[in-house]
């Protein structure tokens, strides 16, 4: 037998010096969890430990090995048994935390809701909710005032995927909006402190966040399961919309009703809240980088306002969703910031039988956190890897100079359990960017070095306060 051929066990793997009991908490901010785990990458190497507790967690930011394990879920890997334990608990098991048989039955019906075609019956009205962020942003600008844009950006993407997931005009941007919204920013924060949390003190003592989280899961599960009501009475008595539904809960309410789904009200409340939830937090950082990026690099700004007018010489937004597929100064833009700003730069997954890697025994049950940001940001990946040049998704591969590996790309996920909502987020993203792009120049009103990645289950901007100047925008 060759010795050096045998796997080594999982505590040889290299890793910092904890403390015992502790581990490595003492070292560890959730808020900057993939901070810190990015840089003990480049003194570690693509994999090395460290312990939460008595929990040892393997770190993975290679680009093989985190596409094998992406492609290997669900068969193999998971989401951590923790989340969920936390998605059942405040009754959020949708498919984004299913697993096994019950994730392949919400997966089918929640893919066919987000069909593309359904896109195009939603463009208008998401047209018309653009247009109110175009309202508030003139008003702001007439007055020269601050904007804060993450939180502008939240009541867009609230009142968009109220419309898309329910057919109701939340319209948070003109008014104080329905009761639901003003408890969804308790849930994510929350979520990713207990995943990641050392042992489950909230089953033994609650905490003040613990009771508001609990009066604000209340509030969306009564909103929630009223809407799910009123659409199945809808429904019942318009028989037009069972062929042709026009929102998401529609669509699930309408393959529920089948023999054959299996689908229950609980997983139906799943699936809407978590659209909600991820429709929220996701697009809307996603945005608010991509703004983040044009005030630091004007010059792709530049570039995307002559892209934007050459489409749009008599409107002021886009017109039509053929347009949406023109855009690819835009798009580069959005592909490169993804590529810097994730808003998910860690994927946490879970062995479920023990594995082989890098020559370690993984054993069943071990935690995996993918360095899915630290990943695209290594040179083997992409060439010239710390620039921040969206004309490299640009350029046709044959004519690429540097590494240009988009399998090293996920801001999605990759692999069966890939984000199914990925084109909805897309569609919002390359709108809101057009008109802005369109009808406004771009002011910062502190040093761009202020701005900080906060990661509360979602990374977002913080101290990113701007100002807009309408442009004078030809309209022969």
């Amino acid at each position: 037998m060759n010795i050096e051929c045998m796997p080594k066990e999982f505590e040889d793997l290299p890793g910092p010096a904890g403390l015992p009991v502790i581990g490595h908490l003492h070292r560890i901010r959730l808020n900057k969890l993939h901070l810190v785990l990015e840089e003990w990458a480049e003194q570690y190497g693509s994999i090395f430990q460290i312990r939460i507790g008595r929990n040892r967690v393997a770190i993975i930011s290679d680009r093989p090995t985190i596409q094998e394990i992406l492609r290997e879920r669900p068969a193999i890997y998971r989401r951590t048994s923790i989340l969920e334990s936390v998605a059942n608990e405040i009754n959020l098991n949708g498919v984004f935390t299913a697993e096994d048989e019950a994730w392949h039955r919400q997966r089918k019906f929640v893919t066919t809701a987000f069909d593309r075609q359904n896109f195009r019956a939603f463009f208008p009205k998401l047209m018309l909710i653009l247009n109110r962020l175009k309202k508030r942003w003139d008003k702001a600008a007439d007055a020269n005032e601050e904007i804060d844009l993450c939180h502008d950006l939240m009541l867009f993407t609230v009142d968009a995927t109220m419309r898309f997931a329910f057919g109701i005009e939340a319209n948070t941007l003109e008014t104080s909006g329905p009761i639901i919204q003003q408890h969804l920013d308790k849930v994510f924060p929350m979520v990713h402190r207990r995943m990641n949390a050392p042992f489950p003190w909230w089953r033994y003592i609650r905490l003040p966040s613990d009771r508001a989280l609990e009066k604000s899961l209340a509030v969306i599960e009564k909103e929630i399961f009223q809407i799910i009501s009123a659409t199945r009475e809808r429904l019942n008595a318009d028989s037009r919309l069972r062929k042709s539904p026009e929102n998401f809960l529609e669509a699930i309410l309408v393959a529920a009703d089948t023999e054959e789904s299996g689908i229950s009200d609980a997983e139906i409340f799943a699936n809407v809240g978590t659209l909600l939830l991820a429709g929220e937090d996701t697009t809307a950082n996603s945005i608010a980088w991509s703004i983040y990026h044009f005030l630091k690099y004007p010059v792709f700004f530049k570039q995307a306002q002559q892209e934007v007018d050459g489409i749009l010489s008599l409107d002021l937004v886009l017109a039509n969703i053929e347009q949406t597929t023109t855009l690819p100064i835009i798009d580069a833009v959005c592909n490169e910031t993804m590529r810097h700003k994730p808003v998910a730069p860690i994927l946490i997954v879970q062995a479920k039988q023990g594995v082989e890697i890098h020559g370690y025994k993984i054993s069943e049950g071990t935690t995996l956190i993918l360095l899915t940001r630290h990943m695209a940001m290594q040179e083997v990946n992409f060439g010239d890897a710390k620039s921040f040049d969206p004309t490299r998704w640009l350029t046709l591969k044959r004519e690429q100079k540097l590494p240009h590996d988009r399998r090293s790309f996920a801001p999605f996920g990759s692999g069966p359990r890939i984000c199914p909502g990925r084109n909805l987020a897309l569609l919002q993203i390359r709108v809101v960017l057009a008109m802005l792009c369109r009808n406004y120049d771009l002011e910062t009103v502190r040093s761009l070095n202020d701005v900080a990645e906060e990661l509360a289950f979602t990374m977002l901007p913080l101290n990113l306060p701007i100002k807009l100047r309408r442009r004078s925008v030809s309209m022969s």
